[in-house]
């Protein structure tokens, strides 16, 4: 991404969770017109658009794992979805979330520890952007299949980079094996048109 900002480059090269946490504090302010509005990230607007498609209704409640500053709950809120809750790592993130006025709730919370909310709580989750480098390790898919119901979807996307380097796949497979959740779908797809990189973007549904 040829406008690429410092701030930018730290996070995706994140190291820490400090790393990760000063990184979002300096960014939250303008992590929308940065990405969003110069950079072309895509990839929130696609991954809404197709749980859309698949909620049983637009009165379901979707969790928003890694909300950031909000901008999967807008397109979701868009669509008719009224009962969103994110929670993200970054308190400062979720602050900008908060102006959107979209989410039923908020919550600072670290994807890669167990999440303090009741197994099949939710007919639906997403989790756009987190799956990274120095973010979101594989294993907290298990996480987000736990907490959504039965037969709820479960939408999420892997930097294409993050995707090789861990195997990603076979976690996904390690779910299926288990009869914990089906694939519904998988592609690839892009991700920040200005950086020109690509994403898997993965549609699952908890069993």
């Amino acid at each position: 991404m040829s406008k690429r900002s410092d701030v930018h480059d730290r996070v995706l090269n994140a190291r820490s969770l400090e790393d990760i946490e000063t990184g979002y504090r300096a960014w939250a302010s303008d992590y929308d017109q940065d990405l969003i509005d110069e950079a072309g990230y895509v990839a929130p607007k696609q991954c809404a658009d197709a749980l859309g498609e698949l909620l049983p209704d637009s009165g379901a409640s979707v969790l928003d794992a890694g909300c950031g500053t909000g901008l999967v709950g807008v397109y979701l809120a868009e669509a008719g979805v009224d009962a969103i809750d994110g929670i993200d790592f970054s308190q400062d993130m979720l602050d900008v979330a908060a102006e959107k006025n979209c989410y039923r709730s908020l919550l600072q919370a670290d994807l890669n520890q167990p999440l303090d909310i009741p197994s099949n709580h939710y007919g639906a989750s997403a989790c756009v952007g987190t799956f990274t480098t120095g973010h979101v390790r594989p294993e907290a898919l298990f996480e987000l299949i736990r907490v959504t119901e039965s037969g709820g979807p479960i939408c999420f996307t892997v930097r294409d980079s993050f995707w090789k380097e861990t195997g990603f796949q076979d976690v996904i497979d390690k779910a299926r094996k288990r009869g914990v959740a089906e694939l519904v779908s998988q592609a690839e797809m892009p991700y920040i048109k200005e950086e020109g990189s690509s994403c898997h973007q993965v549609m699952m549904r908890a069993s």
